[in-house]
């Protein structure tokens, strides 16, 4: 061994502190010792099994023979050398080449040993094999590379024995839970990505629907209005009708009592026309006792003779004259009777049209009802026409609003489309298995 041993002062053999260290690091680390130039001087069990050789295999051979044969030639070799040469030490991850030509890595300290003097005597290494956790860094690392890749599909298997067996379950579950997460984000993007062009269809339609409803609701509006005038206008013309039918019910009535003053002077003219037939027949009589007085004074008058002529000749013209009156009041008699029948036959005819005007009045009576009727409907229909004119106009305001929410709804369904197609887009990079596939 290249360490001594110090035997103390009692004679039994003891260990200094720096041979403990020594003898600790042998047990549990790979140690090899080399001259200066890099010869192989010694080396312990451990170093050996992590190399394949023996002992007899490697004193004296060059410590080239553990690297690869490319970078044997290479200058930072030689610099290496030289460095440990000229007392400087080096801790790194190495790889090594054993004796079945495989590579193995070494987490090694390079440590040059000196003398009193202070001159480098030896070079010591002391290393511990890391090729099974390079390796499980290495899959670790493929498996972030994977992932930076958007491959969410790559797992990482380690032995349980493997120290980073922990590290890599944890990244297992971190993929597999990222996976989850993406194919839920996929769904959940082609599930809103269908829903907004659904709903962008929908919106479109609702709009060229509202629109419609629009332009028919400013339709209807205008032709409520119209319509509102044209019954104001009916109710104005119908009360007008109905004044007017109260004037000529007016006017009948008035016509009524025209009538009833007719009705009374023909049967005043009538009474008297009786009364003057009376006294036509009272000349009539008259006339007859004259006529008769006369004629018995025409006796008289012959019986006196000469003396009486003068008389006989008066009493001759006043028989003419009573003759002529008789005459007369014959044909005013006669007169009479037929004014008496046109009389009869007006108070007829002015009784008749008495009755008729009467039926007239109760008719006019009935139009009077029904125009107050008809009026009061189309004022009714007037008020409940700008009722409906106000809600129409009300519900053409509120359509007007949809209209609008319908546009900007459907410009927050084109712009959330376009968000579920980025998000698409920018989930589209990982790859992920089908939920019913099991990976390892």
């Amino acid at each position: 061994m290249w360490f001594n041993r110090r035997k103390g002062s009692s004679g039994s053999k003891s260990v200094s502190k720096s041979d403990a260290i020594v003898q600790i690091v042998e047990r549990t680390q790979a140690v090899i010792h080399f001259t200066p130039e890099g010869v192989i001087l010694e080396a312990n069990d451990m170093f050996l099994r992590a190399l394949g050789y023996t002992a007899a295999e490697v004193v004296g051979q060059h410590h080239s023979m553990f690297v690869q044969k490319k970078y044997r030639q290479t200058q930072a070799y030689q610099d290496f050398w030289n460095r440990l040469r000229a007392g400087e030490f080096f801790t790194d991850e190495f790889p090594r080449i054993t004796k079945e030509d495989e590579v193995i890595w070494i987490s090694a300290t390079y440590a040059p040993v000196f003398d009193e003097d202070g001159t480098v005597v030896q070079i010591t290494k002391i290393a511990t094999e890391i090729t099974r956790q390079r390796e499980a860094i290495r899959a670790i690392s493929k498996g972030l590379q994977a992932l930076s890749n958007g491959d969410l599909t790559h797992r990482v298997e380690l032995s349980a024995q493997d120290r980073m067996k922990e590290v890599a379950d944890s990244f297992n579950a971190a993929s597999e839970n990222m996976a989850n997460l993406i194919r839920q984000v996929k769904d959940v993007a082609g599930t809103i990505d269908g829903m907004s062009q659904r709903v962008s269809g929908n919106a479109d339609e609702l709009s060229r629907r509202t629109e419609t409803q629009a332009a028919t609701l400013e339709q209807t509006a205008a032709a409520v209005d119209q319509l509102n005038h044209t019954a104001r206008k009916a109710a104005d013309y119908a009360s007008e009708v109905g004044r007017e039918a109260q004037d000529t019910r007016k006017a009948a009535g008035d016509s009524s009592k025209v009538v009833e003053d007719v009705t009374a002077a023909m049967q005043r003219i009538e009474d008297s026309s009786k009364s003057i037939s009376q006294i036509v027949s009272v000349i009539d009589d008259i006339a007859f006792q004259t006529n008769l007085l006369a004629l018995n004074a025409g006796v008289e008058a012959a019986r006196a003779g000469e003396a009486g002529r003068g008389f006989a000749v008066v009493a001759s013209e006043v028989r003419q004259l009573a003759q002529r009156s008789a005459d007369s009041a014959k044909e005013i008699k006669s007169l009479i009777v037929q004014s008496s029948e046109y009389v009869r036959d007006g108070a007829t005819l002015v009784g008749k049209a008495s009755g008729d005007l009467g039926g007239i009045f109760r008719s006019v009576d009935r139009i009077s009802e029904r125009i107050r009727e008809v009026v009061s409907g189309l004022q009714e229909q007037t008020i409940t026409l700008t009722e409906i004119n106000t809600a129409i106009s009300h519900l053409d305001t509120v359509t007007q609003q949809n209209a609008a929410m319908v546009s900007e709804t459907a410009g927050v369904t084109l712009e959330l489309s376009k968000n579920s197609a980025s998000l698409s887009d920018g989930i589209s990079i990982f790859t992920v298995a089908p939920t019913d596939v099991t990976l390892h």
